[in-house]
Parts: structure tokens; C-alpha cells; sequence
């Protein structure tokens, strides 16, 4: 997990308002892994991850201007990650693809064979239970689960209220442990 977004770089804000290329470099280099990220764990394919994380850059050096800075950066970057995001998974051309490389990166190092078999059979159980979430609640566990995000910048990001986060995180992670019994 990720630590939380913490406060914006001090000036970016105002060097990005007043189309310093050097400050939209430095708000890419600054978010672009978190925000790709969170496309890469929504829709599970590199390339539309890619796609939509540019397309996140390219929304925000057009709307900088009317930023009006109540949320941080981050928060408003990874708003418009997730209504790209949700607006692809409901795109009628689009198929889920299940299993899919989500989560690719969590493998870890292992002392032996049959502990690499057993972890890779977790991690694809893991990948594939994420993968079959709903989108909202999956958004909200990658938010939260995996970005760190507080309750608070999750409400904030999706604008909704925090209790709808928590309600839709404690049904996403009932739902995972109901998938993921057999490996406790």
C-alpha cells in the first residue's frame, strides 16, 4: 500500500495557473505512477491504463485554469482517473477481461517451489476477485486499499459521502473474503 497523497508541492498551483511548462512537467512526474496505477488496478490492461492516464494529463493542463484548488491536486487528478476509468468499463465495446494483469505486481520473492505455486495460485485468485467486483466497489478498495487514501479523499475524489466509501469498501471486502476462503 501507498502512503497517502500528501500536500501538493508548494507554488505548483500557482506555476501551473500561470503556464509554467516546467510546473506540468513536475505534476506529471509527481502523480503519473499513482494515476496510472489506479487505471492499470480499474481496467486491468497496460495499454488502456496508459491510454487513460495521458488522457487524465491532457484533461488537466486543459482545466487547470479552472481548478479551483479546494481539493488537492491529487485528489482532483484522481477524480478524473476514476470517471475515465468508470466511463471505459461502461463503454458497450469494452469486455472485463477477468484475470487479467491488475495486480501483476504483487508477487513476492518465495523460499521454495511450492511456496511460489501456492502464492501465484493466491495472486491470481486475488487479481481475479478484484477483477469481479463491481466497478464502484472496486474503485473504492483500490482508492483505499491500495493507493492509501484516507475515507475523506475518497469521498472527495468520487464525490460522494464518506459513508457511502465505507459502506462500499466493507461490501467489497466481504465479497473478496467470501471469493478468497478456500486460501485461509
Amino acid at each position: 500500500m501507498r502512503e497517502a497523497l500528501g500536500a501538493d508541492p508548494p507554488g505548483l498551483l500557482e506555476r501551473l495557473r500561470a503556464g509554467d511548462a516546467r510546473a506540468f512537467e513536475d505534476l506529471v512526474i509527481a502523480y503519473q505512477h499513482r494515476v496510472f496505477g489506479v487505471a492499470l488496478r480499474m481496467l486491468g490492461s497496460r495499454a488502456e491504463a496508459e491510454e487513460i492516464a495521458q488522457e487524465v494529463f491532457l484533461r488537466a493542463y486543459r482545466a487547470i485554469g479552472a481548478f479551483r484548488g479546494e481539493a488537492r491536486l491529487g485528489t482532483w487528478l484522481y477524480g478524473i482517473a476514476s470517471r475515465l476509468c468508470l466511463n471505459r468499463l461502461a463503454s458497450p465495446d469494452r469486455r472485463l477481461a477477468r484475470g487479467d494483469e491488475a495486480l501483476a505486481d504483487v508477487a513476492a520473492p518465495t523460499p521454495d517451489a511450492a511456496s511460489a505455486a501456492e502464492r501465484a495460485e493466491l495472486d491470481a485468485a486475488l487479481r481475479a476477485a478484484i477483477a469481479g467486483l463491481p466497478e464502484e466497489r472496486r474503485l473504492v478498495l483500490v482508492l483505499r486499499d491500495v493507493e492509501g487514501l484516507s475515507y475523506e479523499e475518497i469521498a472527495e475524489t468520487l464525490a460522494i459521502d464518506p459513508g457511502t466509501v465505507r459502506s462500499r469498501l466493507h461490501r467489497a471486502r466481504l465479497q473478496l473474503k467470501e471469493k478468497l476462503e478456500r486460501f485461509a
